[in-house]
């Protein structure tokens, strides 16, 4: 397995062979190694966006505590304004776990603060608790915790100096929690020697070493390939077709994770940009190749450089097509967005009905959604069948793929 990517060592992104791709213009992509994609994913990529949402996180976190701590006086606006601090986290969260790696997999991070669907009664039997330090949140059930809480409570009309507002910060301050382990794990990832060959006490080659460095590069290999479909799928089935097959029928909207539909369509744009910036290259990429160390090498670059030119002008036009289609949705779900003020405020009251939160859900919407679901579904097609193969990759169930 992988001996493709693993042949040919970190020399290879200088001076190797070479693959054109198919445009007019494109620069000829060198070979790129194992240790070389996962030295530009956990060295550089990977740190960024851990360190970006360890600080969002932390401002969420100071902004709910400032709120609780204050009055009543304009509460309600100042309820709605929590709102951005709490966007602007779960983007870097999404930006981060999509797919989830590494930390996030052991740590099992995406099922620890993003946990969907939340149980509002769950939440209900916590503010009844009043849990007061991070050992009383450890008691909470993880249905009851994370960005759905918040949401959950945001929409509620959270008010200052109330049981809730207390649980609303502890939760926040439980994502801070997680968002700092895990920049620090991130953090010392990239110290770690992908495929080094390894030298015993004297400087001579290590034979047990370097079959662990191969080893461990193998592994991280395949729960890149096989969490990025995991992610994919869990975008395309768990978060858009299944809530609508499920509602089918029902005359209801289908029950989307997020209390606000806007939120819902942003919830699936950012996850879509984030695996599609390891999907395919980008036009600056396609002029200059991507440099190992310096930025992320996508799979579209992996299939030229082992010569695959064919597959990957249709992998690229596949993820265009989803490309195109989530923007579609976007625009069609764009008279629900945050901006619009007075319906969007509406839309965030909740009802004992899930699927009565999502104002603004047309007919016209979802064909949409489901145009994008097939579309992404063509994309899990061709990687199932011919991208993970011709990278040398099994693909496999991974206890990750249902957090």
């Amino acid at each position: 397995m992988l001996a493709g990517l693993l042949a040919g060592g970190p020399a290879l992104a200088q001076g190797a062979e070479s693959a054109t791709p198919d445009g007019a213009g494109d620069t000829p992509m060198p070979y790129y190694s194992a240790s070389q994609v996962l030295g530009s994913l956990y060295g550089r990529h990977l740190p960024g966006r851990a360190a970006a949402f360890a600080q969002a996180a932390q401002t969420q976190e100071q902004a709910l505590v400032r709120f609780c701590a204050g009055g009543h006086a304009g509460a309600g606006q100042a309820a709605e304004a929590l709102r951005g601090p709490w966007r602007q986290a779960l983007d870097a969260w999404l930006q981060l776990s999509t797919p989830s790696l590494g930390p996030l997999v052991v740590r099992r991070s995406l099922r620890q603060i993003d946990f969907t669907p939340i149980r509002p009664q769950l939440i209900e039997r916590a503010l009844q608790k009043a849990p007061q330090t991070p050992a009383d949140m450890e008691l909470v059930g993880t249905p009851a915790k994370g960005f759905g809480a918040l949401d959950w409570l945001l929409a509620q009309g959270l008010q200052p100096a109330t049981p809730a507002c207390a649980f609303a910060a502890q939760v926040a301050r439980a994502i801070t929690a997680e968002a700092s382990a895990l920049q620090a794990d991130l953090s010392a990832t990239p110290a770690k020697a992908w495929d080094n060959p390894g030298t015993g006490e004297e400087g001579e080659a290590d034979p047990d070493q370097a079959a662990r460095a191969a080893q461990a590069t193998s592994e991280a290999m395949a729960e890149w390939v096989n969490q990025w479909l995991g992610a994919l799928e869990r975008l395309r089935w768990a978060q858009m077709d299944k809530p609508i097959q499920a509602a089918e029928g029902s005359g209801k909207p289908p029950a989307l994770a997020r209390q606000r539909l806007a939120d819902n369509l942003a919830d699936w744009q950012m996850q879509w940009q984030a695996l599609k910036a390891q999907a395919v290259l980008t036009p600056a990429q396609r002029r200059t190749p991507p440099v190992p160390g310096q930025s992320l090498i996508p799979i579209e670059a992996l299939l030229l450089s082992k010569g695959h030119i064919a597959l990957a002008a249709r992998w690229r036009q596949r993820v265009e097509a989803a490309d195109a289609a989530l923007h579609r949705l976007q625009s069609a779900g764009a008279p629900d967005s945050r901006s619009t003020g007075r319906k969007a405020n509406q839309a965030a009251r909740p009802s004992a009905n899930p699927a009565a939160n999502q104002m603004g859900w047309t007919p016209p919407l979802q064909r949409e959604v489901v145009a994008a679901a097939a579309r992404l579904k063509v994309v899990t097609a061709l990687y199932q069948a011919e991208v993970a193969p011709a990278l040398d990759i099994p693909l496999g169930f991974s206890d990750a793929d249902g957090d």
